[in-house]
């Protein structure tokens, strides 16, 4: 697939607002990016979109790497692999032409789990329960984060960002792995992912001016409307 200047600008612009929203607040990118992203083009996701998170959220995890918080997070591992395998075969058997309708659809299930959005404590069913569902999410529309951030909503911002830095790591290593196994990430996909990883890399650096203003609860508004309407277009899209 040969992407034009247009494509890749506004594919660039869409990755760069959902990496400020990572980087400013824990969460954000692939719930703004992942339907703006499969709007452009279905073959730039989820492989090529969680690979160029990837080299993000290890110098995010990195960076934070004191403020990590490893409460129960053997349960939640083990849930994301759960869910990333049961994910990774479900996409075997959804028809191309309903990948988009199918994308969508799960998508504003995140959105509505993000509305509900009540504190679970760190037990191990919730870790266990939590985890298989964003393994889920996560290799199918990129944006398993709503579940995790369930768990760590109530931290402090650096403990949050930190912490769900750390887990996005573990989690692409996982997807990616999962998604060569059905022959949903290969070369081509990588080189599409490098394509978009200069969107992350921009919107990590502008983020730092703009972290003391998302960090105040805006992000989540912004995430929510952004994420909804663009689910919504991408249903329409693949149905007429």
């Amino acid at each position: 697939m040969n992407l034009g200047p247009e494509a890749l600008i506004l594919a660039t612009l869409a990755i760069t607002f959902g990496a400020v929203l990572q980087a400013a607040t824990g969460l954000g990118a692939g719930m703004i990016a992942f339907p703006l992203i499969a709007l452009i083009s279905l073959k730039l996701v989820p492989g090529p979109l969680v690979f160029s998170t990837f080299f993000l959220s290890l110098y995010m995890a990195y960076k934070g790497r004191h403020e990590i918080r490893y409460t129960s997070m053997s349960a939640l591992m083990f849930g994301i692999i759960v869910g990333t395998i049961l994910g990774g075969y479900s996409l075997t058997f959804v028809p191309v032409d309903k990948l988009g309708i199918f994308f969508g659809t799960l998508l504003l299930s995140v959105v509505a789990i993000s509305i509900i959005g009540r504190k679970m404590p760190y037990t191990k069913t919730n870790m266990l329960t939590l985890g298989t569902a964003a393994g889920f999410m996560g290799i199918t529309v990129a944006s398993g984060s709503p579940f995790v951030a369930l768990l760590y909503q109530h931290e402090k911002g650096p403990t949050i960002r930190a912490t769900l830095a750390f887990i996005y790591f573990i989690a692409c290593i996982m997807t990616l792995a999962m998604l060569n196994s059905v022959n949903r990430f290969g070369m081509e996909e990588m080189i599409y992912g490098l394509y978009l990883t200069p969107g992350f890399l921009i919107g990590y650096m502008v983020s730092g001016k703009l972290s003391k203003y998302l960090d105040q609860g805006y992000s989540r508004m912004i995430i929510l409307v952004i994420s909804s309407f663009s689910a919504l277009a991408l249903i329409i899209k693949n149905i007429f």
